[in-house]
């Protein structure tokens, strides 16, 4: 029988591997999330396939030849997505290590009154009573916190760039008065969105999504968490005390809840959280929550995105499904700079789903019936319909879409009109608060 084995072996070009060098690959395998049958050092067809699965989701082929190349190739793939503490660096102002003058970041400046009015604005806003009012699972109206944090931070990059040590202060003054009045502390948490219907509850368009309100607050908090990172050096022993008591109290309600919380479907705002997390570890230094953070997102990206490219809720919300699509694409590209900014390496399965879904966002520019074709299997309760609904441009809020698939991936955004047209007044809030940072200033 060992005769016929090695005889095998030989026959398809393959050196023969002891028992435990392919019990060794089907575990590696499996760890990997493919089926390659019972580990049990038997090279069989399961085996094989897997190995196929396994180069074809990076982009390669196999050669049919197993061998200690192919071991480490699967070794090194699995390290990828089993981030340590070890590897992390944070770069100290979270998108980069020192801020410099970036003439995209716009020109808001805390000398114009009317910035130091539109913060302020957000200090003690009731966030939960405007959501209530305007907003719906369809449309979410949500200026009034949006662009104050969004002024904050492009007037707070500005200041610190020029060494304006006036603006310097009245940002400190601002992040602290915020956290004073725990700011959007009384929107609804997670434990308490679990509790309520669903968005578009009983497939009504118009039902109040109290999962918006949960998540615009915990949007607008995390890009807090930027701001206050860039001014931590600047603070004084109250302003930072009262800033990190407020950033302790909003992260345990709205943030460690979702600490490697599974989500079945789609990837939004700040990639689900992670990256609200990440910024959280970098203000405290937590090298450990910002490893197991990566690791779980990681393998959450890899889930949701599936081979050809297609992102699992989003690619496929009907009349809107390449804003939606172009929207988490954006995040998970932002998600992935952030990580090997931090001294990850991205999994090269997860980087080919990218290099796919950044093609798939051409084709929804380029051939709309095309894109369209691909068949989703599933609960697909917030598809929309309809014409009047219809969006079909890449989504105007990710303001550098463009930068950030060829720096990711390679592939250039294909030319999209209404996108480049409607994204112009989004270019001058000068950040992204999708991802906490505008990669046109990297």
């Amino acid at each position: 029988m060992r005769i016929i084995f090695a005889l095998l072996f030989l026959l398809i070009g393959m050196e023969p591997l002891a028992a435990n060098e392919i019990r060794t690959t089907q575990k590696l395998l499996t760890d990997l999330g493919y089926q390659a049958g019972p580990i049990d050092g038997q090279y069989g067809q399961k085996t094989e396939n897997a190995l196929v699965q396994f180069y074809n989701s990076q982009g390669l082929g196999f050669d049919g030849k197993l061998g200690s190349n192919e071991i480490l190739d699967l070794k090194l793939e699995l390290a990828r997505f089993n981030v340590t503490a070890n590897e992390i660096n944070f770069p100290g102002s979270f998108y980069t290590s020192e801020l410099k003058t970036c003439t995209a970041m716009g020109y808001g400046s805390f000398n114009l009154q009317n910035n130091i009015a539109s913060v302020s604005s957000l200090i003690g806003y009731d966030w939960h009573a405007d959501h209530q009012k305007n907003s719906n699972s369809q449309t979410v109206i949500h200026d009034k916190i949006t662009v104050p944090i969004k002024k904050l931070l492009q007037s707070t990059h500005n200041a610190i760039t020029s060494d304006d040590q006036f603006s310097i202060n009245v940002a400190a003054d601002l992040l602290t008065r915020i956290a004073e009045a725990d700011s959007l502390y009384d929107s609804i948490g997670f434990h308490d969105v679990m509790k309520k219907p669903r968005c578009y509850a009983n497939g009504d368009p118009k039902s109040t999504c109290w999962y918006h309100e949960y998540e615009f607050a915990r949007g607008v908090f995390s890009n807090y968490m930027v701001a206050a990172l860039w001014l931590k050096n600047t603070l004084s022993d109250k302003q930072f005390m009262d800033v990190d008591r407020y950033i302790d109290k909003m992260y345990a309600k709205f943030l460690r809840p979702v600490e490697r919380q599974i989500q079945e479907q789609g990837f939004y705002q700040m990639a689900n959280g992670g990256l609200s997390i990440l910024i959280y570890a970098s203000w405290k230094s937590d090298k450990a929550l910002a490893a197991e953070e990566i690791k779980f997102r990681f393998k959450e990206m890899d889930r949701i995105i599936y081979e050809d490219g297609y992102i699992n809720n989003n690619s496929f919300r009907g009349v809107r499904s390449q804003w939606y699509h172009s929207y988490g694409l954006n995040i998970a590209l932002g998600y992935a700079y952030i990580a090997e900014l931090w001294g990850t390496e991205l999994p090269y399965r997860l980087k080919n789903k990218l290099f796919n879904a950044s093609k798939v966002a051409n084709l929804a520019i380029t051939d709309w019936e095309n894109f369209k074709k691909r068949e989703f299997i599933g609960p697909n309760r917030n598809k929309i319909k309809g014409k009047d609904s219809a969006i079909r441009h890449t989504h105007q809020m990710a303001i550098a879409i463009d930068v950030l698939m060829p720096l990711i991936t390679g592939v250039e955004l294909e030319n999209d009109p209404e996108y480049l047209k409607k994204r112009r007044y989004h270019m001058k809030d000068g950040i992204d608060d999708l991802i906490g940072f505008n990669p046109n200033c990297i």
